[in-house]
């Protein structure tokens, strides 16, 4: 559009070309003062110093990845085409050659206008959200560019036309590459720290949700609001308020969730190793489908889960709802009395588990729930998995029992742990224990509570080798090389474009 623009303006008599005239005419013929034009070209290249460093360590401290790679992806790619439009160096030289027939430097003054601009706009759009912030916010960017080229014009440095066309060449190519690849409704500008996986329920998505479920399920939804969210790292949850009938529970996936289980599946690979099922999803369908489909397995296999009721596609290929029973009468586990029934009824899902030849892989105080402190219900089996391995079924065994021990003592629940399960597959449980397989909640749950809960199990057990599930591959290896050295290639490249556009 500002291409457009500046064309239309150039071949317009009195445009761009008439605005250069113009200008002339009232300065008329001067030379510049060398001390003035030294202190512009220092300014404006402290401006943008001064602007994106910051702004990097901002993005960092937020923990807004997306934000800082495309702010950094765009100021490092301004000053790669600042090298090659002037750098002297060989390599420069002979592809400036190819590119544009000749090594000599492309002659463009205005350059430093065009990398404060991008700099500048990029700025705005990573740290102001939409509405009155960003709008001041152009006022004082616009401002900041204009300084910058009324000096240079004044002191004779740029024309009119060409600070006017790289002011806004640099910081249309900037709010291009921001709204394409960080649009505001997928990545919010926030300064609270907040689960990414948390999708903003607001009126336009949950109209959308409303609709979708009483076209699909048939269900006439009255409100849709949070559910447990301090439970959940890698979903929406949110209750679903119906017309006639009980409540229903909803996880809400979306193109979010579905990245971070690539980025999550990618860094358990390079950390431990080759595990079974790890494999990606391709698509959201794909990763709400595993879920209903193991809510079905364990129900017919008789492990006490919500009910299932569907799948609702929200937005095609993007966001899904996957409706369950809201199971009434609840709470987690750790809130409950936890008498010797319930300790039973806990491990006697677990053995329902093992029988039906699956494993949930997430067993932790959120996803145990206690309703009329008798039943156990398990949720959350995104996770789960068909035919594991022996270590695997083992790990969901020690996570019911550091759960329960966490609320009634080692002591309580491995004497009724001994009701369902032999001594050696206890043992074994607690051998699986591990980092990797204890889920974050119940791993931090059992630093915090100060009674060396897994040291007191071993103790009461007997001793067993501890079982290694880190495993080796020729793909770990390669793998862990190509991600190492792309990192180190791109901050490379990062910091030698930054550096030869001025920028460090």
């Amino acid at each position: 559009m500002a291409a457009a623009l500046l064309l239309v303006l150039a071949d317009r008599p009195g445009g761009l070309l008439g605005l250069d005239r113009a200008v002339a005419e009232v300065t008329g013929p001067q030379q510049p003062h060398r001390g003035a034009t030294r202190v512009v070209r220092v300014g404006t290249v402290l401006g943008y110093r001064c602007l994106w460093l910051p702004t990097a360590l901002v993005l960092v401290w937020t923990a807004r990845w997306r934000h800082l790679l495309v702010y950094l992806g765009t100021v490092s790619v301004v000053a790669a085409v600042a090298q090659l439009a002037e750098g002297q160096g060989v390599l420069v030289r002979a592809v400036r050659a190819e590119v544009t027939g000749t090594p000599a430097a492309v002659e463009f003054t205005a350059w430093p206008v065009v990398v404060l601009a991008t700099v500048s706009v990029a700025t705005l759009y990573v740290l102001t959200p939409s509405g009155r912030a960003r709008r001041w916010g152009w006022g004082a960017v616009a401002a900041l560019v204009m300084t910058a080229v009324v000096l240079r014009v004044v002191l004779g440095l740029d024309g009119p036309s060409v600070a006017i066309a790289a002011a806004l060449l640099g910081g249309s190519a900037a709010a291009l590459v921001c709204t394409v690849l960080a649009p505001e409704a997928a990545f919010p500008v926030g300064y609270r720290r907040r689960v990414s996986a948390h999708l903003a329920l607001d009126a336009a998505r949950t109209a959308r949700i409303r609709a979708a479920v009483r076209d699909q399920l048939g269900v006439a939804v009255t409100a849709i609001e949070p559910f447990r969210l301090d439970g959940s790292a890698g979903s929406t949850p949110c209750r679903l308020t119906t017309a006639a009938g009980p409540d229903l529970f909803g996880k809400l996936y979306s193109i979010t969730h579905l990245r971070s289980d690539r980025w999550y599946k990618l860094l358990r690979v390079l950390r431990y190793g080759r595990l079974e099922d790890e494999a990606p999803f391709s698509s959201v369908r794909r990763l709400v489908e595993h879920e209903d489909y193991m809510l079905r397995l364990l129900r017919d296999g008789g492990v006490r889960v919500p009910e299932p009721m569907g799948v609702v596609e929200v937005v095609p290929g993007r966001e899904y709802l996957l409706v369950t029973e809201l199971v009434p009468r609840t709470v987690e586990i750790r809130r409950s009395r936890l008498d010797d029934a319930v300790i039973d009824d806990a491990l006697r899902q677990i053995a329902l588990l093992w029988s039906a030849g699956a494993a949930h892989r997430d067993v932790k105080p959120s996803n145990v729930l206690v309703q009329d402190e008798a039943r156990v219900v398990l949720v959350d089996v995104s996770f789960g998995e068909l035919r594991p391995s022996r270590w695997r079924q083992a790990a969901d065994l020690a996570g019911m029992l550091f759960t329960c021990a966490l609320v009634a003592g080692p002591e309580r629940v491995l004497d009724g742990a001994r009701r369902q399960f032999t001594d050696a597959e206890l043992s074994e449980s607690v051998a699986a224990t591990s980092p990797l397989t204890l889920p974050t909640q119940l791993r931090r749950m059992l630093a915090a509570d100060g009674r060396d809960v897994v040291g007191r199990c071993r103790a009461l057990l007997p001793s067993h080798p501890r079982i290694r599930v880190q495993r080796w591959s020729a793909r770990r290896v390669l793998l862990t090389l190509a991600t190492a050295g792309g990192v180190a290639a791109a901050v490379v490249l990062a910091a030698l474009n930054l550096r030869a556009g001025g920028l460090l």
